[in-house]
């Protein structure tokens, strides 16, 4: 147990990620009230379910990276916990197998249309493990391979609103569809910000956005994602005041701009824009 709990202090830090998931389950949870007219709720041991399942969930794709990163770790990360012996991989791959079958058991117990769609999305992330068998091609191609990974955060989050809209969920509204696609732009933020470096930064053999794009590129490409889901919120009848995100998101844009000689400062906003983004959501989803 102790070795699992150096992993995760390491790899999966619970003070920063733990907030985050709590956030992004609230956000989908209360979105999805709206949407079913407050009619609705769930009991707070289904909502405990949903987290947990959440959280496994985010956790088994970090696992999943730790092992696909693992041949590259041994030479230009042998620091990481698996690099090092601290855990082998066949040991995560059984953790991997007993989480998956507990996210399912936490699901079943919320209705047959949540537990077929997380079930989705579960089989779409053991796509992504598999590199949807073209790891060859794809993972040249930094930016089709980390667009086609963030996506499971959309699926997701239709499985977590499904647990309150049920069958009505598949009738996917709009409003569902720009909601999801307004979370995978935020995550491929993620993505794209933590890996964008100032040219001291850059490593051998490490592929970055700066070092693809260029530095203003990679910018350009990280708040591209900030402008759709702004817009994509703004066009949903859900949120209001539908400026908000709007006035959020070009504040974002500027503060990138001043921090265009200090990567390590935007890598900081963009991870705060992040917690931002599900923070405002929840507000304004309670006010309305």
């Amino acid at each position: 147990m102790g070795k699992w709990l150096t992993f995760t202090k390491e790899r999966f830090k619970p003070l920063e990620y733990i907030p985050l998931i709590v956030m992004f389950v609230a956000a989908n949870y209360l979105f999805s009230i709206r949407l079913s007219g407050g009619g609705f709720e769930l009991s707070p041991l289904a909502l405990i379910f949903v987290f947990l399942a959440t959280l496994c969930f985010f956790f088994r794709m970090r696992l999943f990276d730790e092992i696909k990163d693992y041949e590259i770790d041994l030479k230009i990360n042998p620091h990481r916990p698996l690099a090092r012996g601290l855990i082998s991989v066949r040991e995560v791959k059984r953790t991997i197998i007993g989480i998956m079958i507990f996210e399912l058991v936490l699901m079943s117990n919320l209705g047959a249309i949540p537990f077929f769609l997380y079930l989705f999305a579960l089989f779409y992330s053991l796509l992504m493990y598999e590199e949807f068998f073209i790891g060859d091609w794809l993972r040249p191609h930094l930016t089709t391979y980390a667009v086609s990974h963030t996506i499971v955060v959309g699926f997701l989050s239709f499985a977590i609103i499904s647990c309150v809209l049920g069958f009505t969920a598949l009738n996917f509204s709009p409003n569902i569809f720009l909601f999801c696609l307004s979370h995978w732009c935020i995550f491929n933020l993620f993505e794209f910000a933590r890996k964008t470096f100032a040219p001291s930064e850059e490593r051998p053999n490490v592929p970055s956005y700066s070092n693809i794009f260029g530095l203003k590129g990679a910018y350009a490409l990280s708040a591209s994602q900030v402008v759709i889901s702004s817009v994509a919120l703004y066009c949903s009848s859900e949120i209001r005041p539908d400026w908000a995100f709007l006035i959020a998101g070009a504040f974002f844009c500027v503060l990138s701009v001043l921090t265009l000689k200090k990567v390590s400062a935007f890598r900081g906003i963009a991870t705060a824009y992040l917690a931002l983004y599900f923070l405002l959501l929840i507000i304004l989803l309670r006010s309305f």
